[in-house]
């Protein structure tokens, strides 16, 4: 077999170089026989062809608006074509350290986490045909008809971000995080240290098939994660497969093409690799599994021949310019497999597989490693006599007939009687009287453990969900923090106008709708009235009374509880933000009202089962969240008077008196806390006694709690010891020697099981086979051991034959 041919080959850096021979210079563009390129479908576009006869053309129709600016700049910045980034450029706690590959949608840096001291890789939406780098590092569309185009693509990378980081399968490259940032998107991937597919395969073209198979198989176990998560992957190729340094196992990496199964192909650009590209990615067809089949078939197609199948549209004649793979790699890879490839690359979508799993068993036919040994057991299984359900037996006089004959002739041959059966009557009847004294003995103390783990679990989950919480709170404190540094900000409050005041709400609004748990931002005058807000029925008010502006107007920011808005009306946990001017004086205060259904989301989701509460009770004993709404917004123990007459006057809850649960144990254990723990209390919701445990929410009075009821954990512990206590009513002591003769029937054929796989081990086939007695379980293992006993020996010799061969040809 030839190795691919250089015309072939793919020009871009690749991480092995990158860890091998060291950093790279931001690469130039260069022709690519592999590349992917977007363009837009217009009759009279040219596309810019560096002598690349494989590049395609595909389509962007019409896409939807782009959202509003964050901050309008009063001039366009000068544009330049599209460059990386500069080394040492810092994305968040990222430094960008090289760059590893530019693409037709973006380029891939390899960057530094400076917080965790690890290597990164890092994916920039940059379409080049939509979109350049600006002078100020920004990515801006490369024209005005370019900018829906261009922002609709961004949003779908975002959304598809989020899905593909979702994804947890060891050979699918993970995607840790995503974000945005100079008007485009990026995604955070791990750090794979290897080489491509197509620079391995140069050096390993000799591997045998069952190698081959031993690589992909993981591999196409990881694309039917993706498939069911009802992703494509739409760029499955040599260069998007790699092989780790570490252990030889191959990753799918390079997810920018991806896209929903189910989303029709006319709603974006679409990409395609000639030769790896199917059909339907190229007259925007409908696509499915069978699409990323395709190209699965062409990368083995490229292994076995040494070069990739004619591009799609010139497959769609006849006779096919394609040498099928069952003449190109006949001799050394097995017709089954050859059938395989050549079945994922037929041309019409309708004649490939399906799914992995059809292509899966289509390409390990051949291969008794694989799948002959399962065949070889289901044709020598014995097939049970008597599986008819009881509904069936007993609407049938004669399958009920043979059913009580087959048991009473069970019943007169022991040998044949389940071996379950045999076990447990033999156990119970030989451990009758300890088992009865210690079922007893150990049923309390089994509940004392069980329960001092449950509270353990209880405490580790709340301290998870406060964790989560308090990080909703720290980022929006510092989107608070941010805001009341901006110099727009500070501008507008020393001298408000119309045309600021639009900006300053352009500003608001584009944060708003980054970031969707923050609900409505307003920027406050250092009166304390609205000068401009995201809720349009927030403007005019006037919030002095409430307490965040208080503080914040003092010079001090503050959080505050979950509250209800005077104004707008809906519940969330404001931060307040002082905005000084440059002599350090309070001249407004900016408020961000964090949404309180995401809060609620959090908790209800981390709940894991409906018989367990979750609750959020802030430092003065008030439920901000339970799982029983009708609790919300009540008081765990009666407070303080001057406390229920501050929280009236200030009307946080809407509401004009503070019920109480009378909950006062568990006030007493969680009201406050400062640290994890647990606590035993009487149900909220009067389903008897429960237990919880709770955390803290750092930087805050709040308390998270994940209760449940005794009779929930216990309920198993109950059912085990009724069990114990019903068989012994049943059994009676003078049966206890018939376990001694049951036991016989167990014992014999297993030590003839014992002596079959020793003579196994020493390779005496001959030995190595068990005398079938019995009709039971052990029986039937029996036999199966037999068939694999069978199965081995002729693979023994089939793999003596190989050897000589290849011996002979040496």
């Amino acid at each position: 077999m030839n190795p691919p041919d250089d015309n072939d080959r793919d020009s871009r850096p690749d991480i092995t170089r990158l860890a091998r021979d060291g950093p790279l210079k931001p690469p130039a563009p260069a022709a690519d026989a592999d590349a992917t390129v977007p363009v837009r479908a217009d009759a009279d576009a040219t596309v810019p062809v560096t002598g690349d006869p494989d590049v395609t053309v595909p389509s962007t129709p019409t896409a939807v608006l782009a959202p509003a600016s964050l901050a309008p700049a009063p001039k366009a910045p000068k544009v330049v074509e599209a460059v990386a980034l500069p080394i040492g450029y810092r994305l968040h706690e990222y430094r960008v350290d090289n760059v590893l590959g530019q693409g037709g949608f973006g380029i891939t840096y390899l960057a530094s986490d400076v917080n965790l001291n690890a290597k990164v890789a890092i994916k920039e939406y940059l379409p080049e045909q939509f979109a350049r780098r600006a002078t100020d590092v920004t990515v801006t569309p490369r024209s005005a008809g370019d900018e829906e185009t261009y922002e609709k693509g961004l949003e779908s990378y975002l959304v598809e971000a989020r899905t593909l980081a979702t994804f947890r399968h060891p050979h699918i490259v993970r995607v840790a995080r995503f974000f945005e940032a100079n008007n485009t998107a990026y995604m955070v991937l791990e750090y794979e240290r290897g080489e491509s597919l197509k620079n391995w395969w140069r050096k390993h073209a000799d591997a045998p098939e069952v190698e081959l198979l031993g690589l992909f198989g993981p591999l196409l176990d990881g694309l039917a994660v993706v498939h069911e998560a009802g992703f494509l992957h739409r760029d499955i190729k040599p260069d998007n497969i790699y092989v780790r340094d570490g252990d030889g196992s191959l990753v799918l990496l390079d997810f920018g093409a991806a896209r929903r199964a189910a989303e029709e192909q006319t709603d974006a650009s679409y990409v395609v690799t000639p030769g790896y590209g199917p059909i339907e990615q190229y007259v925007m067809g409908e696509q499915g599994p069978y699409t990323d089949l395709y190209a699965f078939g062409a990368t083995l197609y490229w292994m076995v021949t040494g070069k990739k199948p004619a591009a799609a549209p010139d497959r769609m004649v006849f006779p096919d310019p394609m040498t099928p793979a069952v003449e190109a790699g006949k001799g050394r890879y097995s017709e089954a497999f050859l059938k395989a490839v050549d079945w994922a690359l037929a041309p019409e979508s309708k004649d490939r597989p399906r799914d992995v799993a059809e292509f899966r068993a289509a390409l390990f036919a051949g291969h008794p490693e694989g799948v002959d040994l399962q065949t070889a057991l289901t044709a020598g299984a014995v097939e049970s006599e008597g599986q008819e359900g009881w509904g069936a037996v007993l609407r049938s006089p004669k399958l009920l007939k043979a059913k009580v004959g087959r048991g009473i002739a069970q019943v007169a041959r022991p040998g044949s009687w389940p071996l379950a059966f045999k076990m447990t009557l033999a156990m119970v009847l030989a451990a009758l009287a300890p088992m009865v004294i210690t079922a007893l003995y150990n049923y309390r103390g089994s509940v004392e453990r069980v329960s001092a783990g449950e509270l353990r679990n209880l405490e580790q989950l709340a301290a998870s969900v406060a964790g989560r919480i308090s990080q909703l709170l720290t980022d929006s404190r510092n989107l608070g923090m941010f805001l009341g540094n901006d110099e727009d900000f500070v501008a507008f409050l020393k001298k408000p106008t119309e045309a600021g005041k639009a900006q300053i709400l352009a500003k608001l609004e584009g944060l708003v709708k980054a970031n969707t748990d923050v609900d409505v931002v307003t920027l406050l005058d250092a009166g304390g009235t609205a000068l401009t807000s995201t809720n349009k029925t927030v403007p005019g008010g006037n919030f002095k009374f409430r307490r965040y502006f208080q503080e914040a107007s003092q010079g001090r920011p503050y959080t505050t509880g979950i509250i209800v808005g005077a104004t707008a009306g809906a519940s969330g946990a404001f931060f307040a933000n002082p905005v000084k001017d440059e002599k350090g004086q309070v001249i407004g205060v900016v408020t961000l009202r964090v949404r309180a259904s995401s809060v609620a989301a959090i908790l209800e989701e981390s709940r894991g089962t409906t018989a367990r509460t979750a609750m959020l009770v802030d430092g003065d004993g008030i439920l901000l969240h339970h799982s029983d709404p009708w609790l919300i917004y009540k008081s765990l123990a009666p407070l303080p008077p001057e406390t229920l007459k501050a929280i009236v006057a200030d009307q946080r809850y809407r509401r004009d008196s503070i019920e109480t649960v009378n909950a006062t144990d568990l006030a007493a254990a969680i009201v406050g806390a400062k640290k994890q723990g647990n606590a035993s209390y009487a149900s909220l919701t009067g389903e008897g006694p429960a237990i919880a445990g709770f955390a803290p929410v750092a930087g805050h009075d709040w308390v998270v709690a994940m209760g449940e009821t005794r009779e929930y954990f216990e309920a198993p512990l109950r059912e085990l010891l009724r069990t114990v206590l019903y068989s012994v009513g049943i059994v009676g002591l003078v049966f206890l020697v018939l376990a001694v003769w049951f036991s016989r029937t167990i014992v014999r054929p297993i030590g003839e099981l014992k002596d079959a796989a020793h003579a196994l081990k020493s390779g005496d086939y001959d030995k190595a086979t068990v005398r079938v007695r019995s009709a039971d379980e052990i029986g039937q293992l029996a036999r199966v051991f037999n068939v694999m006993i069978d199965v081995l020996r002729q693979r023994e010799r089939e793999l003596g034959k190989k050897k000589r061969a290849r011996t002979g040809r040496h």
